[in-house]
């Protein structure tokens, strides 16, 4: 009887996970030699060959692709495993692991963690990242939903599905030394110091389509990927954000930021990823399924 050596699945499932041998290597600390010759001892053990090669990039096959599946499902017990045998609980809570963009709102990953717990009694672990970085944790099921507000998806990927959260409108927010610009909004921000979002994200391209349209010469102070960058700057009057009220709603209330105005035609929409697995997860099934945007405000959205 051939036996399975969960060191070597392991390996594997770091090498998949992390994209590379030399990443796999830093992060086990494990010479590349050795991690390649445990990665090659786990195909002759399967008789099939896990990864091949293309352009320099380890893809997986088909029997990598359901060998990691099960990596990911024995990842997953054994560390459920441990969390019951430290607590002495012994019961099982059930895991789920969220990864958002940098650029989805904090607030929004709080709304989520809040109607899981809501729904039921779990372990919840949120985690940031860039867009491949995280879809591709998300193919490899070492993370059971995205959030995000763009959707790009592999077009080659026919397990992974998604769903839009909400469209929220965008305004514009700053301290109380900006008030006077609601007068004569959105005119009135010519040449003001704005605090935008990167090149890479949609809604700034649609904010600079919309002041481009209005015709409204505008200062680019700085630029920030992450959201909550943006909004410590906001704080410190350094310049004025543009965000959803959703975004800002605890800085609004602690009256650190007020609104200037909504733009007209610009929202951001928030969307929810999964895949299909092997072993369903009740928690997804909820997300994808049941979970509304919790809506204090009907003038947040579209």
């Amino acid at each position: 009887m051939n036996w399975l050596n969960y060191h070597h699945l392991m390996y594997f499932r770091s090498i998949a996970t992390e994209g590379s041998i030399s990443k796999a290597s830093e992060k086990l600390l494990v010479g590349q030699p050795a991690l390649s010759a445990q990665l090659k001892q786990l195909e002759v053990s399967f008789d099939q060959k896990l990864f091949e090669r293309r352009n320099r990039q380890l893809i997986l096959t088909d029997a990598g692709k359901a060998t990691l599946k099960y990596a990911n499902q024995i990842h997953s017990l054994g560390g459920e495993l441990l969390e019951v045998l430290q607590s002495k609980s012994h019961s099982i809570r059930p895991h789920i692991t969220i990864g958002s963009l940098d650029s989805v709102p904090k607030s929004l990953v709080v709304n989520i963690i809040q109607s899981i717990r809501r729904f039921q009694d779990s372990h919840v672990t949120a985690l940031d990242g860039t867009g491949d970085e995280l879809y591709r944790q998300l193919t490899t099921h070492s993370i059971d939903v995205v959030v995000s507000n763009h959707l790009v998806i592999p077009s080659d990927d026919k397990s992974m599905f998604s769903r839009s959260l909400a469209r929220l409108k965008i305004g514009v927010y700053g301290t109380k030394k900006f008030l006077g610009l609601k007068r004569g909004f959105p005119s009135s921000l010519k040449n003001q110091p704005l605090i935008l979002p990167t090149l890479h994200s949609k809604l700034r391209h649609d904010i600079d389509h919309f002041f481009m349209n209005k015709n409204i010469p505008i200062q680019i102070l700085s630029e920030a990927q992450d959201t909550t960058v943006q909004k410590l700057l906001a704080c410190e009057g350094e310049g004025l954000i543009l965000e959803p009220e959703l975004a800002v709603k605890q800085m609004l209330k602690e009256k650190k930021l007020f609104k200037i105005g909504y733009i007209e035609g610009v929202y951001e929409e928030f969307f929810l990823s999964s895949t299909k697995r092997v072993v369903g997860n009740l928690i997804v099934t909820y997300l994808m399924n049941e979970y509304k945007l919790s809506r204090p405000k009907q003038e947040y959205f579209d």
